[in-house]
């Protein structure tokens, strides 16, 4: 992330739902939706960039996008707009790291496309990629070109350990904390204090195994969680990237913008209350 002054960026763990196109009967009215009911698919995208700066990719985690794709992506959103894309499942969970150069160089090589718009890859293990992988990891990660941001997020909390920390340190890779069903926050937050690199990529997520259905409005309250975040970056020198999940409250954009105002950062409206005229400029 460079040298540039610490700031904290907040977005969405996607930004293509159905559901944020549903107005959902509720018990004191509607929940309006976050797109416009005329919008095009093709449009979400600008659409949502206007209201946040920030977006994690999930496609990426299932097939290496084209060229195409990420320059459309690149076009479509404001200069100032990031992205975080998630490493192929295919070396995280299939290969578990043990293979699969040839898809590293190529994935690598199509995130370069998004030049400065790339806040961070994301590599995300399985739960079952446990501290006996300790070796596999550590030959890893000297094959990761050393111009590109990475972030490791790990789904077992042995991972978590100063030796850990320590080789993330060496190669550069900042570590993924946060509220998860595999790392809470009570036990990410003692690693604030130590963390290996100038920067942080912080996610929060609800549960999925028996959760909410629907991502239509907030539905759960989860201002603890939210407020202890809040004073807890408040006191990083550090750049932050935190991505919300649908499954945290329900509403994944209605989270992200809480938050910004937790953190006392400008709100912006959502598409559904901006000029439709707008949204078709680019």
């Amino acid at each position: 992330m460079g040298t540039a002054a610490p700031q904290i960026r907040i977005g969405c763990q996607g930004w293509r739902y159905a559901d944020w196109r549903v107005i959902q009967p509720m018990g004191d009215g509607l929940a309006a939706p976050f797109y416009p009911k005329s919008i095009l698919a093709a449009q979400e995208l600008h659409a949502y960039s206007q209201t946040f700066d920030l977006v994690e990719v999930d496609a990426t985690f299932y097939a290496i996008p084209s060229a195409q794709t990420l320059q459309q992506w690149a076009v479509a959103t404001p200069a100032e707009f990031r992205f975080t894309l998630k490493l192929p499942r295919s070396l995280t969970h299939d290969a578990r790291l043990k293979r699969g150069r040839a898809t590293l160089l190529e994935f690598c090589g199509r995130a370069e496309l998004l030049a400065d718009k790339l806040a961070a890859i994301l590599i995300q293990l399985p739960p079952s990629f446990g501290i006996a992988d300790y070796p596999t990891l550590e030959k890893f990660l000297p094959h990761l070109p050393k111009t590109l941001p990475f972030a490791i997020e790990f789904r077992d909390r042995s991972w978590l350990t100063e030796r850990t920390v320590a080789l993330l340190s060496q190669y550069q890779v900042a570590l993924v904390l946060g509220e998860t069903p595999w790392l809470p926050t009570t036990v990410c937050l003692p690693w604030l204090k130590q963390l290996p690199t100038d920067w942080l990529y912080v996610r929060i997520m609800g549960t999925k195994e028996g959760g909410l259905e629907r991502f239509t409005h907030l539905q759960v309250n989860r201002d603890l969680e939210l407020d202890t975040w809040v004073a807890a970056l408040q006191t990083l020198d550090k750049s932050v990237y935190v991505l919300v999940d649908n499954h945290f409250q329900g509403f994944s954009p209605a989270t992200a913008t809480l938050l910004k105002r937790k953190l006392g950062q400008n709100e912006r409206p959502f598409p559904r209350d901006c000029v439709t005229a707008q949204l078709e400029l680019w």
